[in-house]
């Protein structure tokens, strides 16, 4: 399933050396496809494939929580416009 995770950042520095690094060890099942920082770094969306939101919240509190602010929630993707094909390969649901 294609996820959201929009992130709320209170130590930019830390946050983005974190999330610049973790596409290198990623759980089965998970797939970062996009990522967008606002020009101050200070705000981050980020689109995932991942097997439910609630595995997303896990990985991304256990790794980046104590440094953000976090919302997640499954995409719709049949409402959805301009998402990238190598989205949709992904998309089991």
């Amino acid at each position: 399933m294609l996820v959201i995770a929009h992130h709320q950042i209170q130590d930019t520095e830390k946050f983005w050396s974190i999330t610049n690094n973790i596409g290198e060890n990623l759980p089965f099942g998970f797939k970062l496809h996009r990522v967008y920082p606002s020009m101050n770094m200070k705000i981050g969306t980020c689109l995932w494939a991942a097997p439910s939101v609630g595995a997303i919240h896990d990985f991304i509190d256990e790794n980046v929580g104590r440094f953000s602010k976090n919302f997640y929630y499954k995409v719709n993707h049949q409402g959805a416009v301009g998402l990238p094909k190598s989205t949709m390969e992904t998309v089991n649901d």
